[in-house]
């Protein structure tokens, strides 16, 4: 009981507590009124302090908490046009590593031809095939392996990689490669004969690169920024791929680069 009565007697007016107001001033007595009311309030503050909501990760600025809301509210569009966005960086880093490597070995001839640049046209077919090729495929199919094959087990990891690497990469990369040559004009009947060349090749080199890569993608990283992973993967197979399209019939060596099947 004792607890309680000193409770209440802090909540009581100060006047009532001493009883009468004949022996204080009125200076006195505002002061006394103030410090109650301060003495009152203070456990009311503390308390809603402690009991703070802990601050939105996702309210927190910058390029990926830009793009987690993105892909909160407009999933399909933002996978899209960030695909297309990487293809085409992708391309334009392989272009000026190639230059660059020329220039290196003396490759180059005129002064002219020593200074980078970039071939805008190519660059924008890989943009077109990154945002309306390569984006909605991939975004489809990643959320169809997930609905197939859900979880994230080692086995269930393992499936999906299987799945992706065995069914998915031997007929998308064709798919991506067919039109890339289209779209640089060349006539479709030398489409057949420049896949049956390359792709086996190519395939080989997308399984050592793709299997582990995929593996992490499937089993640590959120379904949402599965689409990401793979663009920035395949940036680093864009190098590769460079060589594996060039002209072979032309004076000068150029490298058409050719994005994997996640580019």
């Amino acid at each position: 009981m004792l607890p309680a009565m000193v409770l209440q007697a802090r909540t009581v007016d100060p006047l009532v507590r001493f009883g009468s107001t004949r022996h204080f001033s009125t200076k006195r007595i505002r002061r006394l009124r103030a410090a109650s009311k301060s003495t009152n309030a203070e456990p009311t503050r503390v308390g809603t302090c402690a009991q703070a909501p802990a601050a939105n990760p996702m309210s927190a600025s910058g390029p990926l908490a830009w793009y987690s809301r993105k892909l909160e509210t407009h999933p399909f569009t933002t996978k899209c046009l960030t695909s297309g966005v990487i293809a085409g960086s992708g391309d334009a880093l392989c272009q000026y590593l190639v230059h660059q490597n020329e220039a290196d070995f003396g490759e180059a001839g005129s002064l002219e031809e020593r200074y980078f640049r970039l071939d805008r046209h190519r660059t924008g077919r890989f943009v077109i095939l990154g945002a309306f090729l390569v984006g909605p495929v991939v975004h489809l199919w990643y959320g169809r392996l997930a609905t197939l094959v859900p979880g994230s087990s080692a086995r269930q990891v393992m499936t999906r990689t299987f799945l992706d690497q065995a069914c998915f990469a031997p007929l998308f990369l064709p798919t991506f490669m067919t039109n890339l040559m289209l779209l640089e004009g060349r006539p479709f009947a030398e489409v057949p004969g420049k896949i049956e060349r390359d792709l086996p090749g190519a395939l080989v080199t997308n399984w050592f690169l793709w299997i582990p890569a995929q593996m992490v993608n499937f089993g640590f990283v959120p379904l949402k920024y599965q689409v990401l992973f793979s663009n920035m993967t395949g940036f680093i197979w864009n190098t590769y791929l460079s060589w594996k399209t060039q002209d072979s019939d032309s004076g000068k060596a150029e490298v058409e680069t050719v994005a994997e099947s996640r580019m």
